[in-house]
């Protein structure tokens, strides 16, 4: 069985963040990219009671729980960039963000690519089998 810490251990290594994520934030995260795997490829059984999965997780599927947190968490930022970059007023205009918007949101979808493409070589009638 794999327990919800080898995800998060996992997931943590991605984002560079000096401030750690808020527990209820991370399992946001985490549910996210739970709904999206088993809706795109399959079942894992996970036990929201013992925070565990019934079967024992390959390596490319906790990798790719944890990069789907990661995206979830890309949305996130990128949503907070707009935001920010949209603040005008009387007296305050934060408009000098830079590319940051157009860099975050090139990050977001080269992560979403990978993903798919790993998602793609993890379902059943896979080539790369």
């Amino acid at each position: 069985m794999t327990s919800y810490e080898k995800v998060i251990q996992s997931f943590h290594s991605k984002p560079q963040k000096k401030s750690l994520f808020p527990e209820g934030l991370i399992h946001e995260f985490f549910n996210t990219a739970l709904g999206y795997f088993e809706l795109d490829l399959y079942l894992l059984n996970w036990n929201e009671d013992s925070f565990e999965f019934e079967k024992e997780l390959s390596t490319s599927e906790i990798s790719l729980l944890s990069s789907l947190m990661y995206q979830a968490y890309m949305e996130r930022e990128l949503d907070r960039i707009i935001k920010l970059n949209s603040i005008v007023g009387k007296d305050i205009s934060l408009t000098g963000m830079g590319d940051s918007k157009r860099v975050t949101n090139a990050r977001l979808e080269s992560l979403a690519k990978s993903n798919q493409t790993t998602i793609n070589k993890l379902k059943e009638s896979s080539f790369y089998d």
